[in-house]
């Protein structure tokens, strides 16, 4: 016997009942749980699947209008910039050139020493008084860069042009002009195709090959120079069959085909309005607390006023009581003033109570939600140190560092070695840099004169005793170099330290006094007696063997328990 099949309800088109999706009691569910398109949480929550520029490109001008209304007016979203670009790039980044000595067939020594000549013309033209890299001759290099990271953070990317100013008198012409990213589009309003998206040009392989770029912001008030665009290639040919850049667009490329970069701020803009309207909400009501409504009540009723007093008795009533309460309304004893009130007169008074007890709470969850999001620690974004201690600050700092690291490969990458590249070539042209003996032209060998090392901001410490000592260890224990750790302390160059070092204990030694602890070893050598106690009296990193000097001094504090104690003991 066949059983009853269920039906739903429905029929189709020649009038045949549809058949239930139900069998039995279950109820079919999709195998992933962020697929469900029903329940409290999933119900409406069907974004749409499309391209990189697809996602982003229709909503680009909205999107960043509002992140730049946030910086302009939320001291929050300023504070993360600056915070940002405080680390990057504070106001300069220092040129540590190394070419290549291998590539280049020529000694190590021979290499340093044209790299020492690069840096030193590379200094007095990028910091020089006449701020010969910016076409505006307005910042210098650092400057730049600086603009340029505000960009990338704050727009999602940085757009510049690498100039020559044939017509100005000086040494370098390379300028550097950089651009604001709204003028990059397509032009006359174009739809994005295939090949051009977001006023990038590309190849059929989707190479970047041009960019359109209007002569004026879309929204500026004057002029036509907004509805005029002009196609800039991305590389020009030098003529010796290497490609000079001539635009450079520096952005996180996080998705395969993307074409533009994207803020970070578009994914907190909903955070930073709800932050915005509550602490507004918040002020209010705070304001509002604070204010204190009096009235002077009478006892006498209306009814009673209208059956006692005729309309001109009523007038009579209260011009003696405004001439009462402006003459004779205080009373004096021993020189201290006393209000008296009127006949069956009394002071009542109002307040307002709006609880505002949540608000720091809520605070401190909204920015550490936006904190995280923005790549910075709370600590930087709300200054707010009072639950911090040294443990959570160092974990902080690390994660924060390698954010910085990460915008810092972006402009060195896609920024800061392009352009140098473009000033080299004239170096080398002008003659004021000239090749090795033995080494290959500039254009044969591109790449392996643009080597080096860019030096920023250092890191910064929380507790400088035990960072001293840490970076002690690893440079005896040959983990790191001296190098390495005085680019991270701050940045500085450690051939130059080691110099004025070497200046220094020649003076001391001119004028009769004692030499620094640890400049023995170094003059002497490494394998002098006076060097091996010099080295037996360091401080041992693993057991903390206390030596004598500053260094000694600093593994003690940094061994103490007391110290550790005070370290994380977080305040109260």
């Amino acid at each position: 016997m066949r059983r009853p099949t269920s039906t739903s309800g429905l029929v189709d088109a020649a009038g045949r009942a549809l058949p239930s999706s139900r069998r039995g009691s279950a109820t079919l569910e999709r195998p992933q749980a962020g697929a469900k398109r029903h329940g409290v949480f999933m119900s409406g929550w069907r974004p749409g699947l499309r391209s990189a520029d697809a996602d982003w490109l229709y909503d680009r001008n909205d999107v960043i209008a509002r992140s730049r209304d946030v910086g302009r007016n939320e001291g929050v979203g300023a504070s993360a910039s600056t915070r940002m670009l405080n680390s990057a790039v504070g106001f300069r980044w220092t040129l540590s050139c190394t070419p290549n000595w291998r590539l280049l067939g020529v000694s190590y020594e021979a290499a340093r020493e044209l790299g020492a000549q690069i840096e030193a013309l590379w200094e007095t033209y990028a910091y020089g008084v006449h701020f010969t890299s910016d076409a505006e001759r307005i910042s210098t290099f650092g400057g730049q860069l600086r603009m340029a990271a505000a960009h990338i953070f704050n727009d999602g990317e940085a757009l510049g042009l690498v100039e020559y100013a044939a017509d100005e008198a000086t040494t370098f012409r390379t300028r550097l002009r950089l651009v604001d990213p709204d003028r990059l589009s397509n032009p006359n309003g174009r739809p994005d195709t295939p090949t051009l998206a977001g006023g990038v040009e590309k190849t059929a392989t989707l190479i970047p090959i041009a960019y359109h770029i209007r002569e004026g912001h879309p929204y500026d008030l004057h002029g036509v120079a907004s509805l005029n665009w002009r196609r800039w290639p991305r590389y020009i040919d030098s003529g010796y069959g290497w490609d000079r850049p001539h635009v450079l667009h520096a952005f996180d490329r996080l998705r395969a085909g993307q074409t533009r970069g994207v803020t970070r701020f578009a994914s907190v803009l909903k955070l930073f309005r709800a932050f915005s309207k509550y602490t507004e909400a918040t002020l209010e009501a705070a304001a509002l607390n604070a204010l204190f409504l009096g009235f002077v009540k009478s006892n006498a009723g209306p009814s009673s006023v209208n059956e006692a007093f005729a309309p001109e008795d009523l007038q009579n009533f209260n011009a003696q009581r405004e001439e009462f309460y402006g003459d004779e309304a205080t009373l004096t004893v021993d020189g201290v003033q006393m209000p008296v009130l009127g006949l069956d007169d009394e002071v009542q008074m109002q307040t307002t109570a709006r609880d505002t007890s949540g608000y720091d709470g809520f605070t401190r969850s909204i920015l550490r939600l936006i904190a995280a999001a923005l790549g910075v620690t709370y600590e930087e974004l709300s200054m707010d140190f009072s639950s911090t201690n040294y443990s959570s600050a160092r974990a902080a700092l690390l994660i924060a560092w390698r954010e910085v690291l990460a915008l810092r490969g972006i402009l060195e990458q896609q920024l800061a070695w392009p352009f140098f590249s473009a000033w080299l070539e004239e170096a080398f042209d002008l003659g004021l840099v000239r090749p090795p003996a033995g080494a290959p032209a500039f254009h044969d060998a591109v790449d392996a004169y643009v080597e080096g090392r860019w030096r920023g901001p250092g890191r910064g410490h929380v507790d400088p005793t035990k960072e001293v000592v840490a970076a002690a260890a690893r440079i005896e224990a040959g983990i790191t170099t001296l190098e390495d750790e005085v680019a991270e302390y701050d940045g500085g160059d450690w051939q130059e330290r080691l110099e004025q070092q070497a200046r220094i204990e020649a003076k001391r030694r001119e004028l009769g006094l004692p030499t620094t602890p640890g400049a023995s070893e170094a003059a002497a050598g490494q394998n002098s007696p006076e060097a091996d106690r010099e080295r037996d009296a360091r401080p041992n990193s693993r057991t903390g063997g206390r030596g004598a000097g500053a260094l000694g001094r600093a593994a003690e504090i940094a061994f103490d328990p007391a110290h550790d104690a005070a370290l994380d003991a977080r305040a109260r």
